[in-house]
């Protein structure tokens, strides 16, 4: 039954990652203009960007194409603000249940990183509303920072639990989504 829904999801995304491959980027993105598949491909399409992620994350979401790219912004911020939210609850979880005391400091460290990640995610979200995405792509770019700490803190240890890297990688990549869009925007 998994299986069958990533399948189901892949051919969803694989469309869009066609598309991906053969459109010309434009760098030329007004805030008013609408989301369409061909915008979302440019824009996922740009350098820093994991495409197939980029792509795979917000092309299932009917709200997506409902946009403009200053929506799109919004809604990415929000997901990533979520997201942010959801690590917090799950390190500080694991600082509360921990039975490996060598993981308890690399751990808070992680809450720590969360905390102001979610503090710059906050004021990325106050830049865009007031279209200032140079200040919002580095509030996002600054909230991907906060989270190395806590990536550097568990690189190599035992008994960390395989989720735990893997979220960290994918709130990376939303973050540099953000930084991105908002950057595009700001040009």
């Amino acid at each position: 039954m998994a299986f069958s829904c990533v399948t189901r999801n892949v051919f969803t995304v694989l469309p869009l990652l066609l598309l991906l491959s053969i459109t010309p980027f434009s760098s030329s993105f007004s805030p008013s203009d609408k989301v369409t598949i061909g915008v979302l491909a440019q824009l996922c399409a740009e350098p820093t960007i994991y495409d197939h992620f980029c792509a795979g994350w917000l092309a299932p979401d009917p709200e997506t194409f409902n946009l403009d790219i200053s929506g799109l912004v919004d809604l990415v911020l929000q997901k990533t603000q979520l997201f942010a939210y959801k690590n917090l609850a799950m390190m500080k979880g694991l600082v509360r249940t921990t039975t490996d005391p060598t993981l308890k400091a690399p751990y808070t460290t992680c809450v720590t990183g969360y905390e102001l990640a979610i503090k710059s995610i906050e004021g990325a979200q106050t830049f865009a509303t007031s279209k200032s995405y140079k200040l919002a792509s580095q509030a996002a770019s600054k909230a991907f920072d906060s989270i190395s700490s806590c990536e550097a803190g568990l690189k190599g240890r035992q008994n960390v639990p395989a989720y735990v890297p893997l979220r960290n990688l994918l709130f990376g990549r939303m973050c540099t989504v953000v930084s991105v869009f908002s950057s595009v925007l700001n040009s």
